[in-house]
């Protein structure tokens, strides 16, 4: 059998790790081991990957074929930890010292790379990371909004409600009036079940902020985009998203997962 050591794109939470586990069920390999970003296994089917690869694109994960994606990964996870050690109230200083000191490089030469790959700055990636632990709490509905701005070492509410609104394009209270509609609680594998039966076979994805199909290409004049289910903290869903059906001018029926 031969070792496979690979590394996955958008494996950012632990509904990440459930859903490649879910995947790698359907494929006969074994001494499995999972954690994010990565994966590894043993398996004596040489013509895996292809397979693998189309099943994880389903689901907005894809295999990561180069040094600098490995690295802007790297990235994103450790936002994730630097952000779980800021609600617990366990960090002090600044994501730049964190990084250099986690990944043990420059913080000036990552945030090039990370430009270069994500096409966007660490710093924005960061408040939109942030801004989705506020809503997580909004939707807990268990703290003041002082308290949020406490938690996350906003300087006071105002600033967390300028990032907020910048961000999202809604006010706080407008999020939060939003959140009253009820969604029944979905498996992403169950919705993508439920379009794919309709006819939204194609996964389509988000490149150079264009939706882009099959190939690469780039065709969004006249698409009908729609959203039509947003996962909040389900456990058994992918993070938190949302799933769109598109259709393009030739009829083509897909599906686009963005992950936020």
């Amino acid at each position: 059998m031969k070792i496979f050591k690979l590394h996955i794109k958008n494996m950012l939470c632990d509904r990440c790790i459930y859903v490649v586990r879910q995947i790698l069920n359907q494929f006969n390999v074994v001494r499995v081991k999972i954690e994010l970003g990565q994966v590894s296994f043993l398996s004596n089917n040489d013509h895996i990957l292809p397979l693998l690869e189309k099943k994880l694109n389903e689901f907005n994960l894809q295999l990561i074929h180069t040094k600098e994606e490995q690295t802007a990964e790297a990235i994103k996870l450790e936002v994730k930890y630097f952000l779980d050690e800021l609600e617990k109230q366990d960090m002090t200083g600044t994501f730049s010292v964190y990084l250099g000191k986690k990944l043990s490089r420059n913080y000036h030469n990552l945030s090039k790379l990370f430009s270069r790959v994500e096409k966007i700055t660490i710093e924005s990636y960061l408040i939109r990371q942030k801004i989705e632990r506020v809503k997580r709490l909004l939707r807990e509905d268990q703290l003041t909004l002082n308290e949020i701005a406490d938690r996350l070492h906003y300087t006071n509410v105002q600033h967390l409600s300028a990032q907020f609104r910048k961000v999202t394009g809604f006010s706080v209270r407008e999020f939060k009036k939003l959140q009253r509609t009820e969604y029944p609680h979905k498996s992403l594998m169950q919705v993508l079940s439920e379009i794919h039966a309709k006819g939204y076979v194609h996964a389509f994805d988000i490149r150079d902020n264009e939706i882009v199909g099959a190939g690469n290409v780039k065709n969004t004049k006249g698409m009908n985009v729609k959203e039509i289910y947003r996962f909040d903290e389900n456990p058994n869903s992918l993070g938190q998203n949302a799933i769109y059906t598109i259709e393009d001018t030739k009829g083509t029926k897909g599906y686009l997962i963005c992950q936020h």
